[in-house]
């Protein structure tokens, strides 16, 4: 299987770390398709609504009036915003197009602005509140090596329904670090690639999983 190219994202990591058996049947052998249930569709809708925002193409609908304040801070901000904006790196760390052929990790930001040597970085959340600062340490991480000249990146989590945010501080001392994890965490993926092992991994996420059909593990969760 070693003729196979992965190419990672903060999404997948963490599939391949909830259970490696889904990954496998999900980006893999490509027999099993999450086709995501509301929640993930109403996150779908918000995302978009709040980027034509910041775009100055749309007004928010009625159920999302109460982010317009937060909206109108961030078009005012100085500096470069940039909604729903895409990173990716090649396989020497080196920034790519999203879908060049040798592109290797990818990272979308919900919002980017950039000013000076300063960034930040903001994820839109609209479930339970559970952050997990992964997230953000990779998105600083593609910062610092797409934006050069960026020496801190100010991140955190909007969460909608709470009307939450869990800020985090990332300075380019940090780097090595950060891209350190996130290697980490990849290297763990392609070493179950060569050697082909997906073990599984039952949790509470089995009842939501496309594999569940078929799975034993899944059943015997039940």
């Amino acid at each position: 299987m070693t003729d196979i190219q992965l190419t990672h994202s903060y999404s997948a990591l963490k599939l391949f770390e909830n259970c490696p058996k889904r990954y496998y049947h999900q980006r893999i052998a490509r027999d099993a398709k999450d086709e995501g249930g509301e929640a993930s569709k109403h996150g779908e809708r918000v995302h978009k609504a709040l980027e034509k925002k910041l775009l100055g193409e749309e007004e928010l609908p009625t159920e999302l009036q109460e982010v317009t304040a937060v909206c109108e801070v961030l078009t005012a901000s100085k500096g470069e915003l940039a909604p729903e904006k895409k990173l990716a790196l090649n396989t020497s760390l080196n920034p790519s197009d999203w879908w060049d052929s040798d592109t290797w990790i990818r990272a979308q930001l919900d919002v980017l602005i950039v000013d000076g040597d300063k960034a930040t970085v903001l994820d839109w959340k609209t479930g339970k509140r559970r952050p997990d600062p992964y997230q953000l340490e990779l998105s600083a991480t593609m910062v610092f090596i797409h934006q050069p000249e960026v020496n801190e990146v100010n991140a955190g989590f909007l969460w909608l329904q709470d009307k939450k945010m869990d800020p985090y501080r990332y300075t380019r001392s940090m780097y090595n670090r950060l891209l350190d994890t996130t290697l980490s965490k990849i290297n763990r993926v392609e070493e179950a690639l060569v050697h082909d092992v997906w073990p599984a991994k039952p949790s509470g996420l089995c009842n939501y999983c496309p594999c569940k059909s078929f799975c034993s593990y899944a059943k015997r969760w039940k």
